[in-house]
């Protein structure tokens, strides 16, 4: 026979998986403006770190309700973003899940937040406010925290870490972290599709943050898919004249004036007429639309912002909408709200989720192209809309038929042959000449994806050994300025 606290704590996980579904599938609408619109989050200067309470705080917590009783409890919990909640792109999407999470789970969770917090201060930062404040969960959200993470978890055992986009390894031996991320390199082989499809000069455009694995193999499948989409197009010689320029990397995540200057550059001198981007901010679309190159959406839908929301007020916004391809969009809800019921539950344990195309949907195969959800929220990870005035018909067919390939694995970027050329991890020069990366047949799996060879793990993660990584190299198409 269950027992009560068992069934308390089963029901606490059934609802938990049944809001992570049915939440993650609705959470960035334009449907729901209170949490997708910048200006109806809290706002701080771009420099603070001051703990911020949520504005969607329950009035149980405020008043300090007791929870209720059995295997469920209230908790607190408290996230560290990297960059500004209206940056409207990876910090403005983490903290929509926040608050979705929050709001799902009302009366049982209490979130803070402490945003722009430099890399290099995440420790202290972190420690002072679990010092000073009670917080169940600490959520982590840049690559840069890893150091920081490492060094609390063991100071404060207590306490469960979650640090997103960092390898599970390197924290193997701290039971208090999991790890977590919406991985995006399936989406952008998708959008270079598109890019490949309406380039008219072959020269696309690409502008880094960094050169983290996380980013490469982002532009390496940027950069393949787009050879894609000339070659199903017929364009720039079956794709072999086409050109990925690949910009230095800015050396910050929320860099919105220096980004928009390396767009320039790759328009004005070197003739992209379309821009993929990782840097938290709408710069590099608005500065492409400026010039009438195209661009895409990153981590939030800022199609939505320049329809509905505060940038529909901008005088660029229409032609934002215009030259506005589609994107790759993180929903961060489902894995908030299935790590807080865990919490809540008792029932949270280390573990690593990574969440690709198809991910936290009800329905998790693949469906025919004419039933296709590309384009539409689902899951964790899922396309902008398609600009169907843009794209011609044939590629948009491609991408839908290759997005449901990919919910079964049927379809995979990183599969043999794939050429390409070492670089210089911290500038993207290239070091090394053009050779066979990936073998014939052979297929990436998740540690190479993540820059570590099978044969090296768990050595290469913790001790970065250069002759283990997988993702210091650029595919051959791709050229880098310095």
């Amino acid at each position: 026979m269950v027992s009560r606290r068992e069934f308390i704590r089963l029901l606490g996980a059934g609802a938990a998986a049944a809001v992570a579904i049915g939440l993650g599938y609705e959470a960035i609408k334009g449907g729901k403006p209170a949490a997708t619109s910048p200006a109806a989050a809290p706002t701080t200067p771009a420099t603070s770190t001051a703990t911020q309470a949520s504005t969607a705080t329950s009035t149980a917590a405020a008043t300090g309700t007791a929870a209720p009783s059995g295997g469920v409890r209230k908790v607190r919990a408290l996230w560290i973003y990297v960059g500004p909640i209206g940056d409207y792109g990876w910090t403005h999407a983490h903290d929509v899940g926040r608050r979705n999470a929050e709001k799902a789970l009302r009366g049982l969770v209490e979130t803070k937040y402490i945003e722009s917090v430099p890399e290099d201060r995440a420790y202290q930062v972190i420690k002072q406010a679990l010092t000073q404040e009670h917080f169940d969960a600490v959520f982590a959200t840049s690559y840069g925290y890893m150091d920081a993470v490492k060094r609390l978890a063991k100071e404060f055992p207590n306490v469960m870490f979650y640090h997103c986009s960092g390898p599970w390894e390197v924290f193997r031996s701290l039971p208090n972290v999991a790890t977590y991320f919406d991985e995006f390199y399936q989406l952008y082989y998708l959008n270079g599709i598109a890019a490949g499809a309406v380039t008219k000069t072959c020269n696309v455009g690409y502008v880094p943050a960094f050169l983290t694995p996380e980013v490469v193999r982002h532009i390496n499948a940027f950069a393949m898919g787009a050879v894609h989409g000339a070659k199903l197009m017929g364009k720039c010689g079956s794709g072999e004249k086409l050109t990925i320029y690949v910009a230095p990397p800015l050396r910050a995540w929320f860099a919105p004036d220096k980004a928009a200057h390396y767009a320039e550059t790759l328009i004005n001198q070197y003739k992209a007429d379309v821009l993929a981007y990782t840097e938290d901010s709408t710069a590099v679309l608005e500065t492409a639309a400026k010039y009438g190159a195209y661009s895409f959406s990153h981590y939030s839908n800022m199609l939505e912002y320049f329809l509905h929301g505060k940038g529909s007020k901008s005088p660029i916004a229409k032609k934002v909408v215009e030259h506005h391809l589609t994107g790759q969009i993180a929903n961060w809800t489902p894995i908030y709200v299935k790590f807080l019921t865990e919490l809540i539950t008792r029932t949270a344990r280390k573990e690593d989720v990574w969440a690709r195309i198809g991910d936290f949907t009800p329905i998790r195969w693949r469906r025919p192209v004419w039933l296709s959800t590309a384009g539409k929220p689902e899951g964790a990870v899922y396309l902008a809309p398609l600009n169907t005035k843009v794209i011609p018909a044939k590629a948009i067919e491609e991408i839908k038929r290759l997005y449901e390939d990919m919910k079964e694995l049927i379809f995979e970027p990183y599969t043999g042959p794939i050429r390409g050329y070492r670089i210089d991890p911290a500038t993207g020069k290239k070091i090394g000449d053009v050779e066979t990366i990936v073998p014939p047949g052979v297929r990436w799996g998740r540690n190479e994806l993540w820059g570590c060879k099978t044969s090296c793990e768990p050595n290469c993660f913790v001790n970065e050994k250069p002759e283990c990584k997988t993702m210091n190299w650029f595919y051959e198409k791709i050229v880098t300025l310095g």
